[in-house]
């Protein structure tokens, strides 16, 4: 069998690209939110995984500043490529988790447990 260059270049770009994928998304946020007592507009939100797989970094599209990290652990994987959840204290939404393939975040919001009255997930590509 005779294999060519170009068939190895194609078959490297198959195998690569689905874990790419999965150390990437992008998120439409709805409303303003708070997160670790830091408050983020409404808007487009990119979520990446950093190459060890150890790191999450959400970042504003429109406000580069506007950028956070935290470390994460394994998970089961999620029903989107990439998951953020929000408690919904009132009208404030405090952001609770981020979970991006099979990795999350811990609790994010441990110091306001009283008087969620909802919880609501936003699911990105």
């Amino acid at each position: 069998m005779r294999l060519s260059l170009s068939s190895l270049f194609l078959t490297s770009a198959i195998c690569v690209a689905p874990a790419l994928a999965a150390n990437y998304a992008r998120v439409k946020v709805p409303f303003d939110f708070t997160a670790m007592g830091q408050s983020y507009p409404a808007g487009d939100y990119d979520l990446v995984l950093d190459n060890s797989r150890d790191y999450i970094t959400m970042e504003s599209r429109v406000d580069l500043a506007k950028q956070l990290r935290w470390i994460v652990s394994p998970a089961d994987p999620a029903y989107k490529p990439a998951v953020v959840t929000f408690d919904v204290v009132g009208l404030d939404h405090e952001l609770k988790n981020i979970q991006l393939d099979n990795k999350i975040t811990p609790d994010l919001d441990k110091h306001r447990k009283q008087g969620i009255s909802a919880t609501t997930s936003i699911g990105g590509q």
